[in-house]
């Protein structure tokens, strides 16, 4: 698909934070891209990709019907994205997930600024008691548990580069003190699409503008990252 006023495509996708609780607290699931990745190279992420021809066919989960409703969508578009987002999460963790375990997060869209575009859908899940994840895509140079509030200790400390849906969806996990909360709140969550700007202050510092009056500062790791959007 391509949004209107934007001559660069927007491609589809579907990612899944997977959460378990632990000793450090809340955990989830991240991958580092590999630093040749053509899109957010050397960044952390959650598991998730574009969403393919073959998620348009396939089971129609119970909760379809919620899930369009939390997304403002159909409930055939519903079903695409949840089986897209299972199948990504297979394909990057080996972890099995029913699709009827996926509740909607966010949705975040690329700035127009960047050469390639997605339109994302975040989902949460708990992983199952009887999967264990690992890393299993070429696409990640490492991936393993970490607990949310480290996760964003060490984007603060500028080691651990992340995009700004990332850091912001970290950052509102980080309030929650267990799955099961996160859950609850999944569960009665009104998904509203963010499409970020980029914006440099006058003492030179690039920020991220979320369109709600939040603006994100962007580390030099991402700078780096996206030197094409930034310049």
């Amino acid at each position: 698909m391509t949004e209107p006023g934007s001559s660069r495509p927007v491609r589809e996708a579907a990612t899944v934070m997977l959460l378990r609780d632990g000793p450090d607290g809340l955990q989830t699931w991240l991958l580092r891209r590999v630093p040749k990745m053509a899109f957010a190279p050397g960044m952390s992420v959650f598991p998730g990709g574009g969403v393919d021809p073959v998620d348009g066919s396939g089971p129609v989960p119970a909760t379809a019907g919620a899930v369009a409703e939390q997304f403002g969508t159909t409930v055939e578009h519903a079903s695409v994205l949840l089986r897209a987002a299972a199948r990504e999460l297979m394909e990057e963790t080996g972890v099995p997930m029913p699709l009827e375990a996926l509740l909607p997060w966010a949705r975040w869209i690329t700035p127009e600024a960047e050469p390639r575009r997605y339109d994302t859908y975040f989902f949460v899940a708990a992983v199952p008691n009887e999967a264990t994840a690992a890393a299993v895509t070429g696409e990640a140079s490492h991936a393993d548990w970490i607990s949310v509030a480290e996760a964003l200790a060490e984007y603060e400390r500028d080691e651990r580069p992340m995009l700004p849906p990332t850091v912001v969806n970290l950052t509102e996990l980080a309030a929650m003190p267990s799955v099961a909360a996160v859950l609850d709140s999944a569960a009665a969550r009104v998904v509203r699409p963010v499409q970020p700007t980029f914006r440099k202050d006058s003492s030179g510092i690039w920020s991220a503008d979320l369109g709600d009056g939040r603006l994100l500062p962007l580390p030099a790791s991402f700078r780096r990252s996206t030197g094409e959007a930034l310049a």
